[in-house]
C-alpha cells in the first residue's frame, strides 16, 4: 500500500550504517544534509526518483519517510553549548575527542606514522608583517619594504604525519591555468586554480587522490586522517566513498579547537609562514623595483615549505596537541 520508495531496503539501510558512522566521527549530518546526500546517491546510481533538480535535493516528505521507516534514527541537538563556547577548547569536547581517537587508535592498531593531519593555509603576494630588523633606537617609525598594498591569496593544502610528508596542493585565484604557476613548486605538488582561490570539493577530491597516491593506504595497512569541519571534507558524499575504499578512516577534530588540537595549526604553519615573509623579503631585496606575482609564488612556497617541513617540526606538533 502506499507509493513507492525510490530506494531499496537494502540501499536505505547502508545509508542508515553511513549516518550513524558520520555521527560517531563528529561528522553528524542536516536534514539538509540528508537530502542532499540522498539525491547525490539517486543520481549517481541512475535511480529513477521525484527529487528536486533544481534545489538538488531530496523532499521534506521522502526525508520524514525515511525517518519514519526507520525507527533507530532520531535528530538531536549537539551539545553545542559546550563545543562552540567563544574559546571553545573545553573539558568534555575535548575528553570526547581523545575518547574516540583511543578507541579507532586501537581498534585499528595504528601507530603514529599512519595518522595524518591536512589542513589549508593562504600565502600572499604580500608579506603579513615585516621581520625585525636593527634601527636606532627611539626612532619614531621604521619602515619595511612590502611587494603591495593588497595581495592576491594563493590556498596550500598540506597533509602530514609525525614523520611523513605528503607534497602540498598550491591553489591559485584564477580562471586558466599556465604551466609557468608551478615553477618552483615543493617536488610532486599539485599545482591547480579555482575561482575564489580556496579548496572546494571538486579539488578536494583530487586532493584525496594525492593523498592515496603517497600514503598507499588499504583495507589492511588503515590510515587515520585528522580534519576539520569544512564542508568540502566532512559534508562531501565523493571523498567519504573514496576513503573508505582505501582504508582511510576520517575523524573530524571539535569545533573551536582546532587552534589547539590540529597538529598543522600548533607546530607547523606558523614557522612555515615565517619562512614564507623571509622569502618574500629576500626575493625584494634581489629584485629591486619589482613586485611579487603569482608566477613567484610556487617558488616562495617550495623554499618556505623546505626549511620548515621537517621531521623535527612534525613530531613536536602531534605531541603538543597531545594527538
Amino acid at each position: 500500500m502506499g507509493t513507492f520508495t525510490v530506494f531499496s531496503e537494502l540501499i536505505e539501510q547502508e545509508l542508515v550504517q553511513h549516518l550513524l558512522t558520520l555521527e560517531e566521527n563528529m561528522f553528524g549530518m542536516t536534514i539538509k544534509d540528508v537530502r542532499k546526500l540522498a539525491f547525490e546517491i539517486a543520481t549517481r546510481n541512475s535511480i529513477k526518483n521525484n527529487f528536486n533538480q533544481e534545489k538538488r535535493m531530496a523532499g521534506k516528505k521522502w526525508y520524514y519517510g525515511f525517518m519514519a521507516r526507520h525507527k533507530e534514527l532520531t535528530l538531536r541537538q549537539p551539545q553545542s553549548t559546550s563545543l562552540a563556547r567563544p574559546k571553545g577548547f573545553n573539558q568534555p569536547g575535548v575528553d570526547a575527542f581523545f575518547s574516540l581517537l583511543m578507541k579507532i587508535c586501537d581498534d585499528e592498531k595504528l601507530t603514529a606514522a599512519q595518522i595524518f593531519n591536512v589542513d589549508e593555509t593562504g600565502c600572499s603576494t604580500v608579506q603579513r608583517k615585516c621581520q625585525k630588523v636593527v634601527a636606532l633606537r627611539g626612532k619614531s617609525q621604521v619602515g619595511g619594504v612590502a611587494s603591495g598594498e593588497r595581495g592576491i591569496n594563493t590556498t596550500v593544502v598540506c597533509a602530514r604525519a609525525a614523520g611523513q610528508l605528503v607534497p602540498p596542493m598550491i591553489i591559485y585565484k584564477r580562471k586558466r591555468y599556465q604551466d609557468e604557476l608551478a615553477d618552483g613548486a615543493p617536488p610532486g605538488s599539485i599545482v591547480t586554480f579555482s575561482d575564489s582561490g580556496y579548496i572546494n570539493s571538486e579539488l578536494f577530491v583530487r586532493w584525496l587522490e594525492h593523498f592515496v597516491k603517497f600514503t598507499k593506504p588499504s583495507p589492511d595497512n588503515r590510515i587515520l586522517l585528522l580534519l576539520d569541519g569544512h564542508s568540502t571534507h566532512s559534508k562531501n558524499l565523493e571523498p567519504l566513498q573514496l576513503a573508505r575504499t582505501n582504508g582511510i578512516r576520517l575523524l573530524q577534530l571539535p569545533s573551536h579547537t582546532t587552534h589547539r588540537l590540529q597538529p598543522l595549526d600548533v607546530g607547523f604553519f606558523r614557522s612555515f609562514q615565517n619562512f614564507y615573509c623571509q622569502a618574500i623579503e629576500k626575493w625584494l631585496r634581489t629584485n629591486a623595483g619589482r613586485t611579487v606575482s603569482m608566477f613567484q609564488v610556487s617558488a616562495l612556497i617550495g623554499e618556505a615549505y623546505g626549511l620548515s617541513a621537517t621531521v623535527r617540526n612534525a613530531t613536536n606538533a602531534f605531541r603538543a596537541t597531545g594527538v
